[in-house]
């Protein structure tokens, strides 16, 4: 997928800011192009966080096995990242943004997902990754 996933950012944003989400689009970029090994280079070697596919937390090599799975048995037909906030903390920053996508896969012709996320992303010598993440899908969110 080539083309820019965020159709819009914050123009009050600042360099840091603009640097964590640009971190943020090349690794929504490699899960999508089912690129593990460097999806996962944006991932933290201590990362935590709980995922809409798991009532327990998470961790990286879960990651590796389970986003790789998914790499590979689906694609992306579209996809919008849509960023709601970002909080500066020194070298940590809180992001908070959706992601609306058409997956297809052998059950799904098309279907329409969007998740919520929180992310915390640590600066490191050469890019900012991921240290926590916390994500749920809306229609889930939005069941009464």
């Amino acid at each position: 997928m080539d083309m820019k996933l965020a159709s819009w950012t914050p123009e009050h944003w600042n360099k840091e800011q603009r640097e964590v989400w640009s971190n943020l689009e090349s690794h929504w970029h490699q899960l999508i192009d089912g690129n593990i090994e460097e999806f996962l280079k944006f991932i933290h070697p201590q990362f935590i966080g709980y995922g809409h596919e798991s009532p327990l937390a998470v961790d990286k090599p879960w990651l590796e096995k389970w986003v790789g799975f998914w790499a590979k048995t689906t694609k992306i037909a579209i996809c919008e990242l849509r960023p709601i906030d970002i909080r500066m903390h020194g070298d940590l920053a809180i992001l908070q943004y959706f992601i609306f996508t058409i997956e297809m896969n052998q059950m799904d012709k098309g279907k329409r997902v969007i998740r919520r996320y929180t992310m915390t992303w640590k600066k490191q010598p050469d890019r900012w990754v991921v240290i926590a993440s916390h994500n749920n899908l809306m229609a889930d969110a939005l069941k009464e």
